[in-house]
């Protein structure tokens, strides 16, 4: 393992990113083919029957800091790799550029009342042994419903799981749950039972950042009431247009976020009629396609 002195290491890492790691910052061609990637249905011919979804295309919106957290680390990482490379006499591929993000995802959502699919196009870096950047661009879908998921590599052509030829068409679609007033009189009259105090206590402290009445926020045009679900894990929702999708969640989601991680959405249209088809991107087109174990 290489040693350095500690008088040494900020000398050198002020030297070796202000030479080795000079190139200016910005989006690499990787980076700018997911951040630009279309939205898949447009791909598809025209149908003779569309059917309607709820559209929406989200991209990351990373708080806290943590994007250019990890972009510090990485330029460090290899700051030091160049150097522990040329005095091992390894081979050194200082990188030219720099990405503008170490991770982005660009996703494309169908909602239909009885199914969803999201497509994503994501993009990552790592830092190979030569010091070098090794980009890696990553294209999926995931289709769900009652019947179970289908996990779709554009990649690699292969999609796993419950990948019928109708795409989940004939799905069962799940009821709806109870609307906002039915769940107050409901919590009401449990809290009214003295033998339930402890367990609605509990609830309550749970669901204390929910605001009440629903707080309202307007994103990529469309108005969506924000939701807390734990501390750290919150959303927004609309369950407008002609009908509200039950997989994953009621509504259609504007906004997630995880912790510091997160997506927003940049664009999205209810009541848009697509092409049957943008459900089954495996059927007829080259892919292999392996069942879940029963």
């Amino acid at each position: 393992m290489l040693h350095l002195h500690s008088a040494v290491r900020p000398a050198l890492c002020a030297l070796l990113l202000g030479s080795a790691l000079s190139p200016a910052q910005a989006m690499t061609a990787a980076e700018k083919r997911v951040d630009t990637a279309s939205a898949p249905h447009l791909a598809l011919p025209g149908a003779g029957k569309t059917m309607l979804v709820h559209y929406v295309q989200s991209k990351d919106d990373h708080r806290g800091g943590i994007l250019a957290s990890n972009l510090a680390d990485l330029k460090q990482k290899v700051a030091f790799c160049v150097e522990a490379n040329r005095r091992l006499g390894r081979p050194v591929r200082a990188p030219r550029e720099f990405p503008e993000q170490v991770l982005r995802t660009n996703q494309f959502e169908y909602s239909a009342p009885n199914r969803r699919i999201t497509y994503q196009v994501g993009y990552s870096v790592r830092m190979a042994e030569d010091c070098s950047l090794v980009e890696i661009e990553g294209r999926e879908a995931s289709l769900r419903s009652v019947k179970g998921s289908c996990e779709i590599d554009f990649v690699r052509k292969t999609a796993h799981g419950v990948c019928d030829s109708g795409g989940h068409a004939d799905a069962v679609r799940t009821p709806l749950g109870p609307g906002r007033e039915q769940q107050e009189k409901t919590r009401a009259a449990l809290e009214a039972d003295p033998r339930l105090a402890k367990q609605m206590a509990v609830l309550r402290r749970l669901s204390a950042n929910v605001p009440a009445g629903g707080a309202k926020m307007t994103i990529a045009g469309l108005e969506c009431e924000v939701v807390n679900a734990m501390a750290s894990t919150s959303g927004c929702i609309t369950r407008a247009g002609s009908f509200i999708p039950t997989v994953g969640l009621e509504g259609v989601s504007l906004r997630g976020q995880w912790g510091p991680l997160g997506t927003t959405a940049v664009a999205a249209k209810l009541d848009m009629p697509v092409n049957p088809a943008i459900f089954t991107p495996y059927v007829n087109a080259g892919f292999t396609i392996t069942a879940a174990p029963q």
